[in-house]
């Protein structure tokens, strides 16, 4: 059975008397007048004066900004001869490392075919495996330490550029 809803009780509201927000008001406003009270009484502060600067000729700001840009255009030109050389060297690594695989990978199935007795296939085949994982992580690392090498042998031009004592 559903029970009828109860008229609730109207709580008091929290609305303030006109007296108390002007209160307020003064009590707020009292700070901002003494504040305001010390800041016209201060001094203004004397300003240092500002050391001259000497002249540049418009020439030889043209000049430097010529030699910078074409500092830099030099330094990357540098950097993607150095980046298409090293990007060379890791793709034929990549590409010799997978025909190294390829065939460790073939002669590991020729050893698992060919006929021989139980024992020496199995001893056949782990030796196979553990030589084509040592060849594989070999080849890896020093492509890994290849990539490293074309990474910083790319950058060098321009943070060599960018350190000059002209700049």
């Amino acid at each position: 059975m559903a029970e009828a809803k109860k008229p609730r009780a109207k709580r008091a509201t929290k609305a303030a008397s006109p007296e108390l927000k002007a209160d307020l008001i003064e009590l707020a406003a009292a700070p901002a007048v003494t504040a305001l009270e010390v800041v016209t009484a201060a001094k203004p502060a004397t300003q240092p004066k500002a050391p001259e600067a000497n002249p540049v000729a418009p020439e030889a700001l043209f000049s430097s900004a010529k030699q910078q840009g074409d500092a830099f255009r030099q330094a990357v030109g540098e950097a993607v001869t150095a980046s298409a050389k090293g990007a060379l060297e890791v793709n034929g690594k990549i590409i010799d490392a997978l025909n190294v695989q390829s065939s460790a990978a073939l002669d590991l199935w020729r050893s698992a075919f060919s006929p021989a007795p139980l024992p020496e296939a199995l001893k056949a085949q782990s030796q196979a495996t553990r030589q084509a994982y040592e060849a594989a992580s070999a080849q890896w690392k020093d492509i890994a330490e290849s990539t490293a090498l074309w990474f910083t042998k790319s950058l060098e031009p321009l943070h060599s550029a960018f350190q000059r004592p002209g700049r």
